[in-house]
């Protein structure tokens, strides 16, 4: 069962093409092991919500977790975690 979060992070890694590598939050970095989904979404535009593209990525134990880069502000964003 998924976890809603919706958290800054403290940092993000980014490898070739922009993909996280290694993410931090809490004081806490995950590595990513695997990015398992890409996508985009354009919000609500007509509340100037920017576009955000969204990463589902296993991390070191197995854990799934979702994250976003809002385009508009250039930070990233602990969406959901599925432990």
């Amino acid at each position: 069962m998924p976890r809603f979060i919706e958290r800054p992070l403290e940092q993000v890694g980014l490898g070739p093409g922009g993909r996280p590598l290694f993410l931090r939050w809490r004081g806490r970095s995950w590595r990513v092991t695997r990015t398992a989904d890409v996508w985009k979404d354009v919000g609500c535009w007509w509340e100037e919500e920017g576009e955000k593209v969204f990463y589902r990525l296993e991390v070191d134990g197995g854990r799934l977790f979702e994250v976003y880069l809002d385009r508009r502000t250039g930070k990233w964003f602990l969406y959901r975690v599925y432990d």
